[in-house]
């Protein structure tokens, strides 16, 4: 019944498409799908294709060969009542045909039992023999379809593992290709880098600049190179100096960033201010980078040193004798000497004598005296290399303590440079009369 009704969904389908539909399919290609089938003994396929046949082509010329070969496949299948019905239609319908003589005598004898009314029973025997070579041969349809399906499982399947290959493959040829192209590319820019080249001179490295005083030093940036090519300049020194880069002549404005062509050279100048708080010899390193626009590895350095220049006071303070006696008057003699590269101007030198000295007098000194007892002197210059001699007359009190170590105090203020320094003077020693 299942398969029966497949049957009559499929001609409901078919019907239902017309005469497009119709003229897609072949009469005598049905025809031979039931024939076939009943010399297979598959009688109840013989019945539907034939059955199919009648439905989609009632006109065929092959009607009246149908209309036997479905009496005939439905006797053998045990469906008497179908055998009868076909064949009478076919005698009713073809009662002139020659092929009438070829009605076996029990098909006729179950069309002349059915036109008299009376029932006819299946026969159960042979629709089970009928039942089963149709579900035999479904099975074997179904394992053709199986097979086939695999089989096109298979090829799907080796199709994706070919399509996947090929895909590796291609992935791998790219992957090759971009390995080579890196390659190339990282080949093609180190040999890039290795063309950029750059020479940099520095004059006056290593000379003196005074405390104070704005500094420079000369700088030419060439560019020995095949190719035009752009550096970023960057000068490195301690904040103080405020060191920063320049073209030659034009010092207000900071370079930062130049393009020189093959052969092409910038002249320019480092320029600092020396801190005013630097002694005399302070060695300040200061390193100008030339860096490739293009390439932030690509860097040349020079290296520069910039050396503060000025005076450097030292003090020497003492009594003329080492060791005095209470009430003794003695010579308290102060030396300022500058030992640094450049003059020492506008000095003020602050005495305070040790506690057991009185001061008496400075015959060849202006001086003035503070509150505290503190001298107050005035020293104009002193050139490098020279002192200044300071000549104070003293008493030792007469209640001085034998054995009291007397030891002065020297303030030594440049007005210049707003810088102090502090000095103590050398130790003398009160003895007994």
């Amino acid at each position: 019944m299942f398969i029966k009704s497949i049957l009559f969904s499929m001609i409901t389908i078919m019907l239902g498409a017309g005469l497009i539909f119709a003229a897609e399919i072949d009469d005598a290609a049905i025809f031979v799908e039931a024939f076939n089938a009943f010399q297979k003994k598959d009688y109840l396929l013989a019945i539907e294709k034939a059955g199919q046949l009648n439905q989609i082509f009632p006109d065929s010329p092959l009607r009246d060969v149908t209309l036997l070969l479905i009496a005939r496949s439905s006797i053998k299948a045990g469906e008497n009542e179908l055998a009868a019905k076909t064949i009478n239609k076919f005698k009713g319908e073809f009662s002139e045909s020659t092929l009438a003589s070829t009605i076996e005598e029990e098909l006729l004898a179950l069309g002349s039992r059915h036109q008299k009314g009376e029932p006819l029973q299946p026969n159960k025997q042979l629709q089970t023999a009928a039942q089963k070579i149709r579900d035999d041969r479904l099975a074997q349809e179904r394992m053709a379809a199986l097979k086939l399906e695999q089989e096109k499982l298979a090829k799907e399947r080796a199709e994706r593992e070919r399509i996947a290959r090929e895909k590796a493959e291609q992935e791998r040829i790219a992957k090759e290709k971009a390995e080579s192209e890196r390659r190339e590319r990282l080949a093609a820019e180190k040999a890039e880098k290795e063309s950029i080249k750059v020479a940099v001179s520095i004059q006056d490295d290593g000379a003196l600049v005074a405390v104070g005083q704005n500094g420079s030093m000369p700088i030419e940036i060439s560019n020995r190179g095949n190719n035009s090519e752009e550096f970023l300049l960057e000068v490195s020194a301690a904040q103080e100096y405020g060191a920063f880069l320049s073209a030659a002549g034009i010092q207000s404005e900071t370079v930062k960033r130049i393009k020189l062509a093959t052969g092409e050279t910038f002249k320019g100048k480092v320029n600092f201010r020396m801190p005013a708080d630097k002694v005399d010899g302070h060695r300040e390193p200061l390193s100008i980078k030339i860096t490739s626009s293009k390439y932030s590895d690509v860097i040349q350095a020079k290296n520069a040193l910039i050396i503060a220049s000025a005076p450097l006071v030292r003090v020497v303070a003492k009594l003329a004798k080492q060791k005095v006696t209470p009430g003794e008057q003695v010579r308290y003699r102060v030396s300022v000497l500058n030992i640094g590269s450049l003059s020492a101007e506008d000095l003020t030198v602050r005495v305070k004598l040790p506690p057991q000295l009185d001061f008496v007098g400075a015959p060849d000194v202006k001086y003035m005296q503070e509150k505290d007892g503190t001298l107050l002197l005035r020293v104009e210059r002193i050139e490098t290399g020279k002192l200044s001699d300071i000549s104070l007359d003293v008493k030792v009190r007469e209640n001085s303590a034998i054995g009291v170590e007397l030891r002065g105090q020297v303030e030594v203020v440049n007005g210049k440079l707003q810088r102090k320094d502090i000095f103590t003077g050398s130790v003398s020693v009160v003895q007994g009369k």
